[in-house]
């Protein structure tokens, strides 16, 4: 059996087989904004599109099954930050290892919910933030999980494992993860991000455990750019905090490159060199990318500064994407930013999306960004453990009768929103008018073989029992809403066929658990099972697309 996420779907791949529907009478159209609050603005859901994004499966319908918990796994009182869980048969005998990370340890679990390995060293240095990899690192054709616990990035076998070179050591706190072969060389390489730049955000490792050359490109001298703390810097390099990475090829020229916005209003884009790349001369004063100020105005990012009130983007909990959207073969960079004035006195101005080029140019139709301006939580970290809104944009070819892929994200209004590729909006609904819940991001998959995807997401809260796992279609419309227990996932929830049967999973990894008589813990993971669903369709199944984590979106 080949593992649905971390072969076939690695890379992303976007569906664009024409295909019709049966009619449907409860289209779920109009203009209601929402399912339990409607609101006199436009917006709400919309009829399903005409046409399959995907080559519908044999037995395919529009009906979607309510999802069932098929597991409930359990392993220590521990419970997750933002990992979200990974599906893959890390030691080929045919059977999928789910694997979820907790605060301090992630753990294997086969297909039937029984323990296979528990990997803990890492809890000597602290929480485990981001997700985990799962890839063949080394060319082996054997499959690697790679974590990051604060300062230390473990590469572990099919077994949990150490592996030879590892771990190695970063800055505190590593919470970006991913992997793509960014100096050529045939083989994956890890990079990550940390929320420290001294001596620099951003780092390469061989499969090895060796440094790429060229990383850190500061200390290395490969930036190409004055990044030292001072007024006049040509390029303004601080931390990162929730999942900043993204690798893919920008330029076309069969290389990987890096992206990784940060905590301010910039974002650096990288050749795997370590060298960033140009900006366009444009840009007074600003020779590379990771000095472009994120003005919301174009004319004012040109000259790199603005009055008090005028909005810029923030970055610092951004999770960017790699896809064409304007379809002329060239990726660009996608980036859901919190909004803020130049002076940074109101960060409760809604959330802006960014489309530019590698040169941080903007394409046609987003000179300026795609605006949510509405606010009602998330922008800061709600207490008690539970923190900020990751602004995490999902790229999926929701619609198949409008070129170019949509854009899906958690705006910080308490909705969903999906974006068409000319920046109108597909559709936005709420899911939450309650300031203490939140959503750390959707996945896209058919869930019915009908070719035609769904939207699924997981909220979680400060408060007990508020929480939800959440199915709507292709359009917006409300499928199924399920409660979770306790204070819901802050993970993105992962799609997969879990136990080789040809029907979807969604995995699902839990904040907070409880004791059942004081002494056996609660379950920390849930996993439903999706009736009558099938593979033929998984757009964007995991947190940042795949489980590379690289938000790479392929059109090959």
């Amino acid at each position: 059996m080949t593992s649905v996420l971390a072969l076939a779907a690695c890379e992303g791949q976007l569906g664009n087989v024409d295909g019709t529907l049966p009619d449907d009478d409860d289209d779920g159209g109009g203009s209601s904004g929402s399912w339990a609050n409607p609101r006199p603005v436009p917006g709400g859901s919309k009829p399903l599109p005409a046409a399959a994004s995907c080559a519908p499966a044999a037995s395919g319908s529009a009906d979607v099954a309510e999802p069932e918990l098929l597991l409930q796994l359990s392993d220590d009182d521990e419970s997750a930050w933002l990992g979200s869980p990974a599906v893959a048969d890390l030691d080929g005998d045919g059977e999928n290892e789910i694997l979820v990370t907790h605060n301090g340890n992630i753990v294997a679990w086969g297909p039937d919910g029984a323990q296979k390995w528990r990997f803990d060293e890492s809890r000597e240095y602290g929480r485990i933030w981001a997700s985990p990899l799962v890839a063949d690192f080394r060319g082996d054709a054997q499959l690697e999980v790679v974590i990051a616990a604060r300062t230390r990035i473990y590469m572990l076998d099919s077994s949990g494992r150490v592996v030879d070179g590892w771990p190695v050591a970063w800055n505190d706190e590593i919470r970006a993860l991913a992997a793509g072969d960014v100096d050529g060389d045939g083989q994956l390489d890890v990079v990550a991000a940390s929320t420290d730049r001294t001596p620099d955000v951003l780092m390469a490792f061989h499969a090895s455990g060796a440094p790429v050359a060229g990383f850190p490109p500061i200390s290395s001298g490969t930036i190409g750019c004055d990044a030292r703390r001072s007024d006049d810097a040509e390029c303004w390099i601080v931390g990162v905090y929730d999942q900043n990475l993204a690798i893919g090829d920008l330029d076309g020229d069969g290389a990987q490159d890096i992206v990784s916005p940060m905590d301010n209003s910039y974002a650096g884009f990288y050749h795997g060199t370590g060298e960033a790349f140009d900006a366009n001369p444009m840009f007074e004063g600003r020779p590379k990318t990771p000095g472009v100020r994120y003005m919301h105005d174009l004319a004012l990012a040109q000259q790199g500064f603005g009055d008090s009130r005028d909005l810029q983007a923030y970055f610092k909990n951004s999770a960017p994407a790699i896809a064409d959207v304007d379809g002329d073969g060239t990726p660009e960079v996608i980036m859901l930013a919190a909004a803020e004035d130049v002076d940074m006195s109101d960060q409760s101005q809604g959330v802006g999306l960014w489309v530019v080029r590698n040169d941080a140019s903007r394409i046609p139709g987003w000179e300026s960004p795609f605006y949510a301006p509405d606010y009602l939580s998330g922008g800061e970290d709600l207490g008690g453990n539970i923190v900020a809104a990751t602004q995490q944009v999902t790229v999926a070819d929701l619609d198949a009768t409008r070129a170019g892929p949509e854009m899906i994200f958690a705006g910080l209004d308490g909705r969903i929103h999906a974006v068409y590729a000319d920046k109108s909006e597909y559709w936005d609904v709420e899911y939450t008018g309650d300031t203490q819940v939140l959503t750390g991001g959707v996945v896209v998959g058919d869930l019915s073989g009908d070719g035609i995807p769904e939207v699924v997401f997981n909220t979680y809260s400060t408060e007990e029992n508020r929480s939800h796992l959440f199915v709507l279609n292709a359009g917006g419309k409300l499928l199924h809403k399920i409660p979770l227990p306790r204070l819901g996932a802050m993970p993105v929830p992962t799609l997969a066929d879990v136990n080789g049967d040809g029907t979807i999973e969604i995995v699902v990894s839990l904040r907070e658990i409880g004791w059942i008589d004081g002494q056996t813990p609660e379950p920390n993971t849930y996993v439903y099972t999706v009736p009558r669903s099938s593979t033929n369709c998984l757009l964007w199944p995991t947190a940042r697309g795949n489980l590379y984590r690289n938000g790479w979106v392929r059109a090959d």
